[in-house]
């Protein structure tokens, strides 16, 4: 398959997010499976500091000029006085064994900005952007000189739903794109353009039927980006099965449920995956004893005393070592984290806690007030270290993620590859990635819980100290987590098979000839 990759923010080139990561990650993974994948993104500033060598990327110019037109042909007139087009440029960069990457260039709106996100004219920035995207393609065909169409075209996030309202909507480009099936995928719903819409007085809110504003207007600042993609597109996804169904209630729609509700036809949850050779506990350069399922035992209890010694904790290799890591914040559970905390340490005065991460200063402040009286078995560092998680996960036992909601699950991906061992909160990704221990049957490869209590929190904690009580049937799960399988690769069959779905779909919607099921 040809397959068109369009977002915001594409990793190594510019990342901030995970949006990038899955956007460097995906393309590779497909493209390895033999599909002629190409991306689309913007030149952002940001380019000049992260090239390869710390050098500037070497872009090779494809189209020295294409007029972006400000105004949509489902639109009035433009304004007297008013520019008709944005002048921008496209150029590409390529590599062996990498999908071939388009830039869409600006200076006002793109080269010239310090930043890839945080402007007051985000929405006019990735508007123009989906709107480069397709001039670009309308030279394509235009010029014939290029025999790569895409086969499926796959957007993200609410930056990219411009670009499908677009092309299912506006003259310019409807019949261009009539039969190429457009892809949407939501990574997270709560951002769904440049303003809160949920802050919008009723008769304020977008329902996605009024034309799409042109660029110039203020009008584009109220159109839903997410909410337009969502109904435009062929077919819907999100970053888990489990969050596909989640978004359909109140709770997890943010504000979005009634249009989820009609279209759930199309929603459908791929689980992202994890680069297995970055990170890989054999040949990672950052852990002190590298190990691989034959040898982990004993490697992971030297990393775990390299780990008790760094954080001041005493070194003993049987005493359980819990982790948290990550952004200390009310979504990740901080507030059940804290009310079971103390208990916890009391009851057990053989369990060891290492938090680190940084956020909310009213959950640090009372990690440092529990510190006080449990010296001995809590040890903080409250900063970002993006080195450090993968130390932690090679030498710790287990690692709490009990998160309120948590659309994608990375934190438990890194911690299996690395076999500690994640006690979750059933929702979202966590539920996807996170298969309950049977002591009984020895399979599965985590500890959870479902409600939002912090009793139902240290339950699970309990239950899994029961079992690492147990070195057999311990070394059994770590050995389960290990062996688990969330590489690109497995989550690149999946999209396979959807893509060739949807491009079914779209041939028979736009076919002249009737289904045989539909004929007489």
């Amino acid at each position: 398959m040809k397959i068109l990759f369009l977002g915001a923010e594409v990793g190594p080139y510019a990342s901030v997010g995970g949006l990038s990561q899955v956007l460097y990650f995906l393309p590779r993974a497909l493209q390895q499976k033999g599909h002629d994948v190409r991306i689309f993104t913007a030149r952002h500033g940001t380019m000049d500091t992260t090239g390869p060598g710390k050098k500037e990327w070497k872009l090779k110019p494809e189209i020295k000029n294409i007029k972006v037109p400000v105004y949509n042909t489902i639109q009035n007139e433009p304004i007297k006085g008013k520019p008709l087009f944005i002048n921008c440029s496209v150029s590409s960069y390529s590599k062996a064994k990498a999908p071939k990457a388009y830039f869409l260039e600006n200076k006002e709106y793109f080269t010239l900005r310090a930043h890839v996100f945080g402007y007051k004219d985000d929405h006019v920035r990735f508007a123009l952007l989906s709107k480069g995207c397709l001039e670009w393609l309308l030279k394509l065909k235009e010029d014939n000189d290029d025999d790569w169409w895409p086969d499926v075209i796959h957007t993200n996030d609410w930056h990219t739903g411009y670009f499908v309202d677009l092309a299912r909507n506006d003259k310019r480009y409807k019949s261009l794109l009539n039969k190429t099936p457009i892809t949407f995928t939501v990574h997270n719903f709560y951002f769904q353009g440049n303003i809160n819409f949920r802050y919008l007085a009723p008769k304020d809110r977008d329902t996605g039927v009024a034309p799409l504003a042109a660029l110039n207007s203020t009008k584009l600042l109220k159109q839903n980006a997410l909410l337009r993609g969502i109904i435009n597109a062929d077919e819907v996804n999100t970053v888990s099965p489990s969050h596909a169904i989640e978004v359909l209630t109140p709770e997890y729609a943010e504000g979005l449920e009634k249009t989820l509700n009609k279209v759930r036809g199309k929603i459908t949850g791929i689980l992202n995956g994890l680069d297995t050779k970055e990170f890989n506990p054999m040949t990672d350069p950052i852990i002190k004893n590298n190990y691989n399922l034959k040898n982990f035992v004993t490697a992971r209890q030297k990393n775990k005393l390299l780990l008790q010694k760094e954080f001041t904790l005493s070194q003993n290799p049987k005493r359980p070592l819990i982790a948290v890591c990550g952004r200390i914040s009310a979504q990740k559970g901080w507030d059940l984290i804290l009310k079971m905390l103390p208990k916890l340490l009391l009851e057990r005065p053989d369990v060891q806690v290492l938090v680190m991460g940084q956020g909310d200063e009213r959950f640090q402040n009372e990690l440092s007030i529990i510190q006080r009286d449990f010296s001995e078995q809590l040890s903080l560092h409250l900063q970002t270290d993006f080195r450090l998680p993968r130390r932690i996960n090679a030498g710790a036992d287990m690692v709490l993620i009990p998160s309120i909601f948590e659309p994608g699950g990375i934190v438990a991906l890194e911690a299996m590859r690395y076999g500690a061992i994640p006690i979750v909160r059933r929702t979202g990704g966590l539920n996807d990635i996170v298969t309950e221990f049977n002591p009984n049957t020895g399979e599965g490869n985590g500890f959870s819980f479902k409600n939002k209590s912090s009793w139902s929190l240290y339950g699970a904690i309990i239950t899994a100290l029961t079992i690492y009580g147990q070195p057999k049937l311990w070394t059994r799960l770590v050995s389960n987590a290990l062996s688990s399988d969330f590489s690109w690769e497995h989550a690149a069959r999946e999209y396979e098979v959807w893509y060739k779905g949807v491009i079914e779909e779209r041939k028979r919607a736009t076919s002249a000839t009737p289904h045989p099921a539909y004929s007489t």
